[in-house]
C-alpha cells in the first residue's frame, strides 16, 4: 500500500536559480528529481532547508542575500525570494487546527526576512517551536545527501549515539533542557537582581512607614484644629452679621453717591468731546490754511527762479548786442574807407578787390539781417520779461493774502487751544470728583466686606 505524501507542494520565485514562479507537486509513494548539473536539483533542496528557518549553514552561500536570483544576460534581477511549502497535517503531526499547512519564508534584498504560517506572517521562534514539536527542527535525518549513509556506517559506536538519539527523539528532549536549564539561569539572575532591589528599597519603606505615622498624626490635629476654627467662626459670624447690615446701609448711600458722580463725569465727558470735535475741525482748516500758503511761498520761489533765469537771458542778450554793434560799426568802418579807395581814380581795374569788396558787401548785410533779428528777439525777450514780472507781482499779493489767512488761522488756533485747555481742566476736574466718589464706593465695600 502506498503510504500518502507529508510534502504536498512547493512553490519558489526568486530563490537562486529558479526566477520565474516554479510550483511542484508530489504525490504518494517516491517522488524523484532527475535532471543534469546544473540543473537546479540542490537548489530545490536548499529552498526545503531554507524554508523550514535554516540560517545558512548548509545552503552553500556566503551571506543571506546571495539565495535571491542576481540576474542574468537575459533577465533581470529580482528584489525577493519566496518559498511556501503546503505539508498535511491530516494526523495532527503539527499542533495546530489545519488538514493542510502552508509554511513560507520571504527575504528581501534590503534584509528583511518573513515567516508565514497559513500566510500570517510568525516569528522564527514560533516557527522553531512548531516544527520541533513534530520533531523536523535540527533534525538530522530530515535531508540526506549524498555520502551521509557511507559516513554513518563509518562511525564507531560512541560517534554513532547523536544519530541514534536523534532518531529516537532524545536529542528534542536534550534540547528543550538545555533550554530550560538557560531559562533557570536566567531567573535565577533576575531573582537575585530582584533580591538587590528588594534590599535597597526596604529601608525607604520603614523610612515612609515613619512618614505615614507622622501623615496621620498630622491629619488628626488638623481635624481638632478645623473643629476649633468652625466653632470660633460660628461665634464671630452673629457678632458680624449686625455690623454687614450697617456697611449694606452705608454702601447703599456711597452707590448712590457714585451714580451721581458718574452722571456729572459723562455730561463733562460730553462737552469735553464736543471741545475736542470743534478743535479737530479748526485742526485740520489750519492745516488746510498752512498747506496753501506752503504752495504760494513755492510758487513765488518758482516765479522768483524764473525771474532769475530771464535776468540773466538778457544780460547775455544785451552783452550778444553790443558785441554785434561793434562788429557792425568795424565793418561800416571798413566799407566807408573801402568806398574812399573806390573814389579815388581808377588807374586800372583790379579784378581781386572787386572780388573783395562783395564779399565785403555781403558780409555787411548779413550782419544787418542778424541784428535785426537780434533786436526782434531781444523784443521778444523783453515782452516775456514784463509778463514774468506781473506773474510776480500777482505771486507776491497772492503770497501776502496767504500770510494773512495764515495770521487770522494762528489766532484761531490760538483762542480755540485756550478753550480745549479750560475743557481740559474741567474734564480733570471731573475725572477727580469721580477717583473721589470711586475711592468712597470702596471703602464702603470694604466695610461691609468686613
Amino acid at each position: 500500500m502506498t503510504a500518502p505524501a507529508r510534502l504536498l507542494s512547493i512553490r519558489l520565485q526568486g530563490f537562486k536559480s529558479f526566477a520565474e514562479r516554479t510550483h511542484v507537486e508530489f504525490g504518494p509513494g517516491i517522488s524523484a528529481v532527475v535532471g543534469p548539473n546544473g540543473s537546479g536539483k540542490s537548489n530545490l533542496a536548499d529552498a526545503l532547508r531554507w524554508a523550514l528557518g535554516e540560517q545558512g549553514r548548509a545552503l552553500r552561500t556566503r551571506k543571506a542575500e546571495d539565495v535571491i536570483w542576481a540576474g542574468s544576460e537575459r533577465r533581470a534581477a529580482v528584489g525577493m525570494a519566496d518559498v511556501q511549502l503546503s505539508l498535511d497535517n491530516g494526523d495532527g503531526l503539527l499542533p495546530v487546527d489545519y488538514g493542510v499547512v502552508e509554511l513560507g519564508r520571504r527575504l528581501y534584498r534590503s534584509g528583511e526576512n518573513e515567516y508565514l504560517m497559513n500566510r500570517t506572517r510568525v516569528r522564527l521562534r514560533d516557527l522553531v517551536d512548531l516544527l520541533d514539536a513534530a520533531h523536523l527542527a535540527e533534525n538530522a535525518f530530515l535531508f540526506i545527501g549524498q555520502g551521509m549513509v557511507d559516513q554513518a556506517l563509518a562511525l564507531r559506536p560512541e560517534e554513532r549515539r547523536p544519530l541514534f538519539e536523534e532518531v529516537a527523539g532524545v536529542r528534542r528532549h536534550d534540547r528543550r533542557r538545555r533550554k530550560a536549564e538557560e531559562q533557570l539561569v536566567e531567573s535565577e539572575a533576575n531573582l537575585a537582581r530582584v533580591e538587590d532591589i528588594l534590599a535597597e528599597l526596604r529601608p525607604q519603606v520603614r523610612r515612609l512607614a515613619a512618614q505615614a505615622e507622622q501623615q496621620l498624626t498630622r491629619d488628626e490635629a488638623g481635624a481638632a484644629l478645623a473643629r476649633a476654627i468652625l466653632q470660633s467662626a460660628a461665634a464671630r459670624w452673629h457678632g458680624l452679621a449686625a455690623r454687614t447690615a450697617d456697611a449694606q446701609r452705608q454702601l447703599t448711600g456711597a452707590r448712590a453717591r457714585a451714580d451721581a458722580a458718574l452722571a456729572e463725569l459723562t455730561t463733562a465727558e460730553e462737552a469735553v468731546s464736543a471741545v475736542s470735535i470743534d478743535l479737530a475741525a479748526r485742526g485740520d482748516l489750519a492745516r488746510t490754511r498752512r498747506a496753501e500758503h506752503d504752495a504760494a511761498l513755492s510758487a513765488l520761489t518758482d516765479a522768483r527762479l524764473a525771474d532769475g533765469r530771464v535776468r540773466a537771458e538778457l544780460t547775455a542778450i544785451d552783452r550778444d548786442a553790443d558785441r554785434i554793434a561793434a562788429e557792425t560799426t568795424a565793418v561800416v568802418g571798413d566799407l566807408e574807407r573801402e568806398r574812399r579807395v573806390l573814389a579815388e581814380p581808377e588807374p586800372a581795374r583790379d579784378l581781386d578787390a572787386e572780388a573783395a569788396a562783395e564779399a565785403v558787401t555781403r558780409a555787411l548785410a548779413e550782419a544787418r539781417a542778424e541784428v535785426a533779428a537780434l533786436r526782434s528777439t531781444t523784443r521778444a525777450e523783453d515782452a516775456e520779461q514784463a509778463a514774468v514780472r506781473r506773474a510776480g507781482e500777482a505771486r507776491s499779493a497772492e503770497l501776502e493774502t496767504a500770510r494773512r489767512r495764515l495770521a487770522d488761522a494762528l489766532r484761531r488756533a490760538e483762542a480755540e487751544r485756550v478753550a480745549a485747555t479750560e475743557a481740559i481742566g474741567r474734564r480733570t476736574e471731573a475725572e477727580a470728583s469721580q477717583t473721589n466718589a470711586h475711592v468712597a464706593l470702596l471703602a464702603a465695600q470694604a466695610r461691609a466686606t468686613e
